[in-house]
């Protein structure tokens, strides 16, 4: 576990914040776990605050903190969260080139936490970059599905319904 988190802090090391942001354990007062590893499109760069001294693009905005609360709830706190691509930008969809350029980052960030099951944020993503670019190159004992996007218009009783499905579904 040790060796495994000099690896990540070497890892997102390489960054450059406030920019480019790494993964991270979420929430930070939680003792780290590695079953888990939750997967974003990109960091969202839509506000003025230098998220890089909050602890990354994780731990801004009240539904970042609804996010949060679900983990603990759900028995998943201390989990990492990164993104898929690590630049950020305004809210969107993100290119398949920039996809390309992160991915191999993102798999080393994979192959370092060695997590038995991946949940990607928001169905979108699952299905327009981790699906197609990620999900093939990823090991093939590592269970995946999504839940919706804890910011997306769906409301939280949803967003609540389908994580503890996902949970209790991938941790059997």
């Amino acid at each position: 576990m040790d060796k495994c988190l000099r690896q990540i802090q070497k890892l997102n090391g390489t960054l450059k914040p406030p920019e480019e942001l790494g993964g991270l354990f979420l929430p930070p007062n939680h003792p780290k776990q590695f079953d888990f590893m939750f997967i974003a499109e990109m960091p969202s760069m839509s506000t003025s605050t230098d998220i890089s001294s909050l602890g990354g693009n994780f731990n801004v905005s009240a539904r970042d903190r609804f996010f949060q609360e679900m983990m603990v709830k759900y028995g998943v706190a201390g989990s990492y969260v990164t993104d898929i691509v690590k630049r950020g930008d305004i809210p969107r969809q993100p290119r398949k080139d920039e996809i390309e350029k992160w991915l191999p980052f993102l798999l080393e960030e994979i192959k370092n936490i060695q997590p038995k099951i991946i949940i990607v944020l928001g169905k979108r993503t699952y299905e327009n970059s981790f699906k197609p670019f990620v999900e093939p190159r990823i090991p093939k004992g590592i269970k995946v599905d999504y839940v919706f996007h804890y910011s997306s218009q769906v409301p939280r009783s949803k967003f609540e319904k389908r994580f503890s499905e996902v949970i209790k579904k991938l941790a059997k």
